[in-house]
């Protein structure tokens, strides 16, 4: 009889993991209190770009496998959907203005090779050739040439309903709490008061993972809330697609197979309270204008969304201390990333017992603040 596993949170993580346990035979139920991708995953840049900054070597080598995984996967969830999430391979420059953002970069450089990335340094003059609207104070940058990215609210629901052609179920409704018998999880208490039976549950909900565990298990964990601002924007008439992506001073600048062009993202201090606000709007239009000064766009729309933020940028992956058969994916603002990894690994780790050799590091065990 295959196994119960109900997953708490429908964003880009628990989507995929429901649909990797469905492709191994698990019996998965997936539960949201609003619709999938609802949250930071549905307005996120839909990147799949390893890799954006701290912990360089560490996010290397596991947004490397991911990459890897994504590429083997998209087609098979395209099929089984029927759902276009325009994906496509994107090359995206790491642009320097000064020495210092050069040092760093090339630093970058080293530690993605070594992950067996495809990436290069292109001086002033190849810069140019890439889009002759950049900067001239661009001095060179790291061409990153292993990067994906998609519709990331398409792609969600392709996983969804992928998910559900293997025989997952989904449904609406707000998790309140576990029930448990004999130190072992036994069902999921929702906020009308019916309980789901389950033998085994995932928390996927992002940065309220850490309130949830805090009131269910007493269990503190170092997640903190981290909202995001983010942009739309969209080329005057006559203008010219992105000749690349680019990444400068903390923005992704990317262009999506409908035309719009993702800009993000700003920190908002509201967190789970973030919305659009003229502050953020202006904010990323002037980093846009700075390292695209030749480009003429104007705003489409703005979103906002709230992620996960975990020191390091260490995900938070495996058995949750202190109650048998609970379980917790959570990663740090680079869900869209990581997702296919993260899948992997829990997927592997719980059904066949099987331990990535990175996952040591990612136990929530070893990250329980001690009171």
């Amino acid at each position: 009889m295959s196994q119960q596993i109900t997953i708490i949170g429908g964003g880009v993580i628990g989507c995929f993991l429901a649909y990797r346990l469905s492709l191994e035979g698990a019996s998965i139920t997936l539960l949201e209190k609003d619709s999938q991708g609802a949250g930071a995953s549905g307005a996120s840049a839909g990147n799949v770009q390893p890799v954006t900054g701290d912990n360089i070597a560490f996010e290397c080598k596991l947004g490397a496998e991911s990459l890897a995984l994504y590429r083997k996967y998209l087609p098979l969830i395209k099929a089984e959907s029927g759902i276009d999430f325009r994906e496509q391979d994107t090359r995206y420059l790491y642009a320097a203005t000064t020495e210092n953002e050069e040092r760093e970069l090339r630093d970058m450089l080293s530690h993605m090779r070594s992950a067996g990335l495809r990436v290069e340094w292109v001086d002033s003059k190849a810069v140019k050739g890439l889009d002759p609207r950049l900067s001239p104070d661009v001095i060179g940058g790291m061409l990153h040439q292993d990067c994906m990215q998609m519709d990331p609210q398409l792609f969600v629901d392709a996983l969804a309903l992928a998910a559900q052609r293997k025989g997952a179920k989904f449904v609406i409704g707000e998790a309140q709490g576990l029930e448990s018998s004999g130190g072992r999880v036994s069902g999921v208490t929702l906020a009308d008061g019916t309980v789901l039976p389950t033998e085994s549950v995932i928390v996927t909900t992002g940065p309220w993972s850490g309130q949830l565990l805090k009131d269910w298990l007493d269990i503190t964990l170092p997640i903190e809330p981290c909202g995001l601002q983010k942009l739309h924007l969209k080329l005057k008439t006559g203008g010219a697609p992105l000749g690349c992506a680019v990444r400068w001073g903390g923005v992704n600048i990317v262009q999506r197979v409908d035309g719009l062009i993702h800009a993000g993202s700003k920190r908002d201090p509201n967190a789970f309270e973030a919305t659009p606000n003229d502050e953020s709007r202006d904010w990323l239009l002037q980093q846009v204008r700075s390292i695209l000064p030749g480009l003429e766009m104007e705003v489409a729309e703005a979103r906002a969304g709230c992620a996960a933020l975990i020191p390091d940028r260490v995900p938070l992956l495996g058995p949750i201390p202190g109650i048998d058969g609970a379980h917790m994916a959570v990663p740090s603002t680079d869900g869209f990333l990581l997702a296919a990894v993260l899948a992997q690994m829990l997927t592997t780790s719980i059904l066949k017992g099987e331990q990535h050799p990175m996952l040591e590091q990612m136990l929530p065990a070893r990250a329980v603040l001690r009171r």
